[in-house]
């Protein structure tokens, strides 16, 4: 770790602290004979993330018939795929702190994009990655931003204004800083102590080609950030096809076209997590 990158982990009391129930679960989600009455008892020992999550399941985004009093009855509603999803983002929603002159809702509401983008291209481009692992990812990715703006304002101010005059921000942050948000976001994974599997795509994603072997996680992430920055900025689908990163997509090996055919339906997914933000 560079030593200017360490300055945003000196501050201890910046560092967000990820509820050690949400690594519990991490772990617990991906061993596929866990107890689903194990995870509820352990999502109910986290009173914060327990009454978001069964929030989020009586929104009307759910859409079911009836109210959903407990963690174990949403197990059994929503399925361990989703139910993963809804505490991971209240966990990791519940920590980051706020910051002066940064627009934490913006930046939630784009995270939560760009991690439904993901899931969904890790599902239709069908080349094996984990949908859960991806969503992760792309939620978690960009929490490096948030970092920056607390241990290094100035700098971090000087980055937005670039990438406001349209700049990609891996190239800005680099020569800027050295680093980008997202290597941040994997030293924040380390100190957390989630998986390689989690690690190395988030660290990878906002420069995806750079490193062999190219993480195809990475690259799905890298495009669901592009496509999620496309729908803030209301860019039309004819100029989001043109600006597609054409090499990045290679690496999905998907058929000519597949964006053409796809991208109204993907524009057009919801994630159902603005809940968190109330």
């Amino acid at each position: 770790m560079s030593s200017k990158m360490n300055q945003l982990f000196t501050q201890v009391h910046n560092v967000p602290q990820v509820p050690k129930v949400v690594q519990i679960l991490i772990n617990q989600f991906n061993d596929p004979n866990v107890d689903m009455k194990d995870i509820a008892r352990n999502v109910e020992k986290e009173q914060v993330i327990s009454l978001k999550v069964l929030r989020l399941v009586n929104s009307a985004y759910f859409g079911l018939s009836k109210k959903v009093a407990s963690i174990e009855k949403a197990v059994v509603v929503l399925g361990m795929g989703q139910l993963r999803t809804l505490v991971i983002a209240s966990g990791i929603v519940s920590v980051a702190p706020k910051v002066d002159g940064f627009n934490i809702k913006q930046f939630w509401q784009d995270s939560f994009c760009t991690a439904s983008y993901a899931k969904w291209l890790a599902v239709e481009t069908r080349f094996g990655a984990d949908a859960d692992i991806t969503f992760t990812v792309g939620l978690i990715s960009d929490l490096g931003r948030i970092l920056i703006h607390l241990g290094l304002p100035k700098e971090a101010e000087e980055i937005e204004q670039r990438v406001s005059d349209n700049h990609p921000r891996p190239f800005v942050e680099k020569m800027r800083l050295g680093f980008t948000s997202q290597e941040v976001s994997g030293e924040l994974c380390k100190l957390w102590k989630f998986s390689d599997d989690l690690i190395i795509p988030v660290t990878r994603c906002g420069e995806p080609l750079l490193i062999e072997p190219v993480s195809k996680i990475a690259c799905i992430v890298f495009i669901a950030r592009y496509l999620s920055n496309c729908k803030r900025l209301n860019i039309g689908h004819d100029a989001i096809l043109q600006g597609m990163p054409m090499d990045v997509i290679a690496q999905l090996g998907v058929p000519t076209g597949f964006f053409t055919e796809r991208l109204a339906t993907i524009m057009a997914l919801e994630s159902g997590l603005e809940g968190l933000l109330d």
